[in-house]
């Protein structure tokens, strides 16, 4: 019960004041624990970012484990995740905020933290590539290099369209990206 007040409260106050601003002291307090109480669960405020950034690795993984649960073709299973991922990443205000916070202040702690997550995420893209590819369902030549230049497209219109002048919503983000991996580019007949 009080591991989950500490968790709970720093979830609020890292969403609310951002990780670098919120305190071990100011968690307890929060908490309704003694500091003494909150060290006996987590050694320092790393440590629960950490458990933050564990738990987001743990519904990310479950996530995909649902949409391939339902057996669809390659495109189409790679399509559900990159949307459940947009969906997520832009509802889950401790995410927004730890990115936000990672790119502002160039915070090592929050950055390699995250860099966790982001990791998780490229080799599941890596290895349903590698996979494609036994199977000979796409032809690429360089399987990390393609999963790499996935993710930062993803990564690129999930954190950076939203500065341009109109928003896209996570289905069309994601139609968008599977749309140039099926097809590319280049009108076809030239």
């Amino acid at each position: 019960m009080k591991k989950e007040q500490i968790i709970e409260s720093a979830r609020i106050l890292f969403i609310k004041y951002g990780y670098k601003k919120v305190s071990m002291s100011e968690i307890a307090e929060t908490a309704g624990v003694t500091k003494r109480t909150l060290y006996s669960y987590f050694r320092d405020k790393e440590d629960l970012l950490n458990y933050f950034l564990e738990e987001e690795v743990k519904k990310t993984k479950k996530m995909i484990q649902s949409i391939e649960k339902k057996k669809l073709d390659f495109f189409e299973t790679i399509h559900q995740v990159l949307y459940e991922l947009f969906k997520h990443k832009k509802s889950d205000k401790l995410l927004v905020m730890l990115s936000q916070e990672s790119e502002n202040i160039k915070m090592e702690t929050v950055k390699s933290s995250l860099k966790k997550l982001d990791d998780s995420i490229q080799n599941y893209i890596l290895e349903n590539l590698q996979k494609a590819k036994d199977n000979g369902y796409i032809c690429v030549s360089n399987i990390e290099m393609t999963s790499f230049l996935i993710y930062k497209l993803y990564i690129s219109l999930m954190f950076e369209w939203n500065s341009k002048s109109s928003e896209l919503d996570e289905k069309e983000l994601s139609d968008n990206i599977m749309s140039i991996l099926k097809n590319g580019i280049l009108k076809e007949g030239k």
